[in-house]
């Protein structure tokens, strides 16, 4: 009978089926509609703070799309331009197919996005500020370039909420949140998403 050890369940793994599955659940119509509410929250918001540049991320399977944000903001986006170590680049529209059928700039100069609000996907987000990913780091990594004044905002419907989620060391916690049901933030909104985290 052998004795090596079982490997270790990875609890990050069971949440990341658990949560996509439970977005991919939700009705087309009422992410459809759900997405649109969320829109005019983050322009709402951004006309109240006279914010114009804004980074965003086109829809990944059924995440929420923010193609009906306000005409009048400036969207930048991403593009992966390296998978290991984890790294995006960020540009202005024109957009065209890229990694993962994903719309990237089709030029992106920027190795931080020069915005100011960061609007961040995720499967599911914590009380706490902290988010659960796709798990390649992308994010991790960007924000912890992102500068302090920049709040990075998570975006997602309000079924992909949760009390807490397990943290690793590299795991960055957002300034705020926004899904249909509002906007709330962990951190004063300006104050940066890693204010009191450094």
């Amino acid at each position: 009978m052998s004795t090596r050890s079982m490997p270790e369940p990875d609890p990050k793994r069971e949440l990341r089926r658990h949560f996509k599955a439970l977005r991919d659940a939700l009705p087309a119509q009422a992410r459809a509609a759900w997405s649109l509410r969320i829109c005019a929250q983050v322009a709402a918001f951004c006309a109240a703070r006279g914010i114009l540049r804004v980074g965003a991320f086109g829809p990944f399977g059924t995440e929420l799309d923010l193609a009906g944000l306000a005409p009048g903001l400036e969207l930048c986006f991403p593009r992966v331009v390296s998978l290991d170590p984890p790294r995006l680049a960020w540009g202005f529209p024109p957009l065209a197919p890229g990694t993962w059928g994903l719309r990237e700039p089709e030029s992106a100069p920027h190795t931080v996005p020069p915005v100011q609000l960061l609007l961040v996907p995720g499967l599911a987000f914590a009380a706490d500020g902290h988010r659960l990913g796709y798990g390649r780091g992308f994010y991790d990594a960007l924000l912890a370039a992102l500068p302090a004044e920049v709040p990075a905002l998570g975006a997602g419907f309000e079924a992909q909420r949760c009390p807490e989620l397990p943290v690793d060391p590299w795991d960055r916690p957002l300034s705020g949140l926004v899904t249909e049901a509002g906007l709330s933030w962990f951190a004063a909104p300006g104050a940066g998403y890693c204010a009191g985290h450094r």
